[in-house]
């Protein structure tokens, strides 16, 4: 059998190698990894949806009551700094499992709550940066997202600092930026099916019970449940996908290996 790295280019990225080794390593690592993302990005989702609903009246679509508005943004900053944390702890978990270690729960979240300050301000950043990068053009915003989606593995295993970390970003995604597009474009394909799939069940079962009152469907258990795996889904593979992504890239770009994932938390 041909190795998939003969597949791609010298120092070009394998786009099934990474998508392969994402779901290798969520395999050997699943109860800790998705009991992770289960408690800090399935249920903060979930419990910003469900509020979104019960703020509802049947026939609305809106509500700005203040009440709402600050239940919202309570929230909301509760999803992102779990989402942070959640995102240290799975690059942590990650990077172990590539070097032949395995870590556990509290030894992932330990790690993803050292790095969670950081983090936040990272990704506030990042959010905002690529936010004025699609504003100017699309073009410009896609290639920013590109070159800087592995700045939160590199904030973590290389402690560069948060600027440090684009700038590091940068220099591991030069030359495989249209690769790493269409890795993107591959797994938001796999997103997509996965939400339609479980958005369909969801429909399905809560239509028996709500009718077709959108408000009374969107505060359905069954819906709120579908929320709840699809974010947890969606948050696992993602997060250990771009710490898999830079774990490649960097045996890419400086050809290390195992001995040099064993000595990053060292």
């Amino acid at each position: 059998m041909t190795d998939t790295t003969a597949a791609a280019e010298p120092g070009k990225l394998d786009i099934g190698r990474v998508i392969s080794g994402t779901f290798t390593v969520i395999g050997r690592n699943f109860v800790a990894f998705a009991v992770l993302a289960l408690v800090l990005a399935g249920l903060p989702n979930a419990l910003i949806a469900f509020i979104q609903a019960t703020s509802l009246q049947a026939g609305e679509t809106f509500s700005f009551s203040p009440g709402y508005i600050s239940s919202m943004a309570y929230t909301g900053l509760a999803a992102l700094i779990t989402g942070a944390v959640l995102q240290g702890a799975l690059v942590y978990g990650t990077v172990q499992d590539m070097s032949g270690a395995r870590a556990g729960i509290a030894e992932c979240l330990a790690n993803g709550l050292r790095a969670f300050l950081p983090l936040i301000g990272l990704s506030i950043l990042l959010g905002l940066a690529i936010v004025f990068g699609f504003v100017l053009l699309i073009v410009p915003g896609i290639m920013m997202a590109c070159a800087w989606c592995v700045a939160v593995p590199a904030l973590v295993a290389d402690r560069s600092g948060v600027f440090g970390a684009f700038t590091r970003s940068a220099e591991l995604t030069r030359g495989n930026r249209w690769r790493i597009f269409a890795l993107f474009v591959v797994v938001w394909v796999i997103a997509i099916v996965i939400g339609m799939v479980l958005s369909a069940v969801a429909m399905a079962l809560s239509f028996a019970g709500a009718g077709l009152d959108p408000v009374a469907l969107a505060r359905s258990p069954v819906q709120i449940a579908a929320n709840l795996v699809s974010n947890t889904v969606t948050s696992l593979i993602g997060s250990t996908g771009v710490a898999v992504l830079y774990v490649e890239l960097r045996r890419l770009r400086e050809g290390l290996g195992p001995q040099w994932l064993s000595e990053i938390f060292s």
